[in-house]
């Protein structure tokens, strides 16, 4: 948030009850809209700037109302420092897809584990840095019955013995969407690294119709989400469902919108309205961009 005396000037002004106060004395935590938080960052701005990670919180009923849903990973499971040789070996040999070097992804085809230690009803994805994920074979099961399209079973293998592991599968989709639509809340990310190029995903991933159209039931997406290699997971509605209906453990549901959809100009509205309050409240920094006006995040 800031140097040891911009907090300790911070505490003094008596303006961070306007946020519930700063916890270990670096972070404060506000919702937008909201009217305290601009009155905070326009008062808090003669003292300094902040650093502010957005993101975004949906109810059951935004959930409910997509058609399609984005998986977010709750449940890993630890790859050993052999395992992580192994799969990065793997992963270099791999081709990169897609023309656009901003844009561009690898799809993990093969995952090593030393260890897997599931319940029945978990899924989980590898380690902190991949975007695969492990299924148990209760789960495999209930998504064969569903007879989900877009989705493989593929073995893991063992990295000990270089044999599958029984009872386990690496959950596999080959289905990419085409390029999500590059809004207000999908920012270009400034490193100048040729290895860290992209956009970020602040909000939701948003899609033209035809795109979704074309959809499977397991889709990756068409660039890299997941760090700057790896593309995300989008799947329809149904499997979010049955996902629930079944108790399932390991993941949660963002929406997907479509561009042409109501929600989607409310959705824009909202974060538009956010970095005008920034913009007018100090040009405070989202990541390495400063946020001078609506203008010098839009595409």
């Amino acid at each position: 948030m800031g140097s040891a005396k911009f907090v300790k000037n911070l505490a003094k002004s008596g303006i961070v009850d306007l946020v519930g106060g700063i916890h270990n004395e670096m972070f404060f935590d506000s919702t937008w809209p909201n009217s305290r938080l601009q009155d905070f960052l326009c008062q808090a701005a003669k003292l300094g700037a902040f650093d502010l990670n957005p993101w975004m919180e949906f109810t059951r009923k935004d959930i409910a109302a997509a058609d399609f849903l984005h998986i977010r990973a709750r449940k890993t499971i630890e790859d050993s420092r052999k395992d992580y040789e192994r799969m990065f070996e793997e992963i270099e040999r791999l081709p990169w897809l897609g023309n656009d070097p901003k844009r561009r992804y690898k799809i993990q085809d093969q995952i090593s584990l030393s260890r897997i230690l599931l319940k029945p009803n978990q899924v989980a994805v590898v380690g902190q840095w991949t975007s695969e994920y492990v299924v148990p074979g209760v789960v495999r099961e209930i998504f064969e019955n569903a007879r989900f399209d877009g989705v493989e079973f593929r073995p893991v293998i063992n990295t000990r013995t270089g044999t599958p592991h029984d009872g386990y599968y690496h959950l596999y989709a080959a289905h990419t969407l085409g390029f999500r639509e590059l809004d207000i809340a999908s920012p270009e990310i400034g490193s100048k690294h040729p290895a860290e190029q992209g956009y970020d995903a602040l909000g939701c991933l948003c899609y033209e119709p035809r795109i979704l159209e074309n959809a499977r039931d397991f889709n990756r997406t068409g660039e890299p989400i997941f760090g700057f290699q790896f593309p995300g997971w989008v799947v329809r509605s149904t499997v979010g469902d049955l996902f629930r209906e079944k108790q399932l453990r390991g993941w949660a549901f963002e929406p997907v919108l479509s561009t042409e959809s109501k929600t989607y100009q409310e959705y824009t509205e909202l974060w538009s309205s956010f970095y005008r309050m920034l913009a007018k409240s100090g040009r405070h920094t989202i990541g390495c961009r400063k946020i001078e006006s609506i203008g010098n995040v839009i595409h």
